[in-house]
């Protein structure tokens, strides 16, 4: 997947703060809240981006602390979940008679 800069862009007419990590990936939103939606990959599922409705009222720090934290929860199953199925094909007698 390609990347570009990161991006910070605030649109002032809608009061949105637009937060891009660089991922040049079609994206979708999830909310995680009723003013926080965290921008995730069409194909890979991974954050790209999110978006902070009415910026200007809410505290940025713990925005920030919370789209941390969710990243590095989604990081740590994901990791989880390869460390296992890596474990599944190392056991695979079938595979043996590949090599």
């Amino acid at each position: 997947m390609a990347t570009s800069k990161p991006k910070v862009s605030y649109d002032d007419e809608a009061d949105v703060l637009y937060v891009s990590f660089g991922i040049d990936e079609p994206s979708y939103c999830k909310p995680l809240s009723t003013f926080l939606l965290l921008e995730l990959g069409m194909f890979t599922n991974q954050p790209t981006g999110f978006r902070v409705i009415q910026p200007r009222k809410r505290n940025i720090k713990n925005i920030a602390v919370t789209i941390e934290k969710r990243i590095t929860k989604d990081l740590e199953q994901r990791e989880k979940t390869i460390r296992k199925v890596l474990e599944e094909v190392e056991k695979n007698k079938e595979l043996e008679k590949v090599a």
